[in-house]
């Protein structure tokens, strides 16, 4: 994985990064392209609760699940969905240094828990959090002009619709048969998480993943490789 990373931010000049740890599964991550795909990215990295080839469409599925041996959460995303126990969690962490002072990461979130279990205690979530070296890390992944965190019972066909794609249930033509849709039964639209920095200071970033409420049905985020650097 950490090589994964460094081949991820090979392609921007306006950052440096070190430090790079991961926490997961080791099929939970890889890279994607998505360019002949309706994921709305055109390549990057994978993170995902469950494995990372699970989300290879086309949808004929509406339940892939890959569990975790440990089933270990994450106490920050916890924190995000209160009243919920995360599961399955895959946590990407390292340091950067910017030189500009906007970094803004594009993002699609992906599930197999749409639209069946919308509303339920199936709540799997994702978080993008970042701090100044010493400070406390903060959550920027949020549906748009919100400060609504990603996840399913916060932005779905009934909530925050105009961000949700219905990307069938895993039964019904065209999503079942055609490889352009990935496998997930619901996705958002692309989405930015924005972070203003410091040019030249280190900061620590996390993003992870997680089931909600149990460990089956993954979800996923796609991490794009474009506009990382405002551009």
């Amino acid at each position: 994985v950490p090589q994964m990373v460094t081949d991820f931010f090979f392609f921007f000049d306006c950052v440096t990064v070190s430090n790079i740890t991961y926490t997961g599964a080791n099929g939970a991550v890889g890279f994607f392209d998505g360019g002949l795909s309706n994921a709305g990215l055109g390549a990057g990295l994978l993170l995902t609760s469950g494995s990372a080839t699970n989300a290879i469409g086309p949808n004929n599925s509406g339940s892939q699940t890959t569990s975790s041996a440990s089933n270990m959460g994450d106490a920050d995303l916890d924190a995000l969905i209160p009243g919920f126990t995360t599961q399955d969690a895959a946590v990407l962490e390292f340091d950067i240094v910017a030189t500009e002072p906007t970094i803004e990461f594009k993002y699609v979130f992906g599930s197999e828990e749409y639209l069946e279990f919308v509303g339920t205690n199936f709540n799997d979530v994702f978080g993008f959090f970042i701090g100044a070296i010493g400070d406390t890390l903060q959550n920027i992944a949020f549906i748009p002009d919100t400060t609504v965190v990603v996840s399913i019972n916060n932005v779905n066909n009934l909530a925050f619709s105009e961000y949700y794609i219905n990307n069938g249930d895993g039964f019904t033509a065209p999503q079942n048969t055609d490889p352009q849709y990935v496998q997930y039964d619901g996705l958002t639209t692309a989405l930015t998480a924005t972070a203003n920095v410091v040019p030249g200071q280190t900061y620590h970033i996390k993003i992870a993943v997680a089931d909600a409420g149990d460990s089956a049905f993954d979800s996923g985020v796609f991490l794009s490789t474009e506009s990382l650097c405002g551009e």
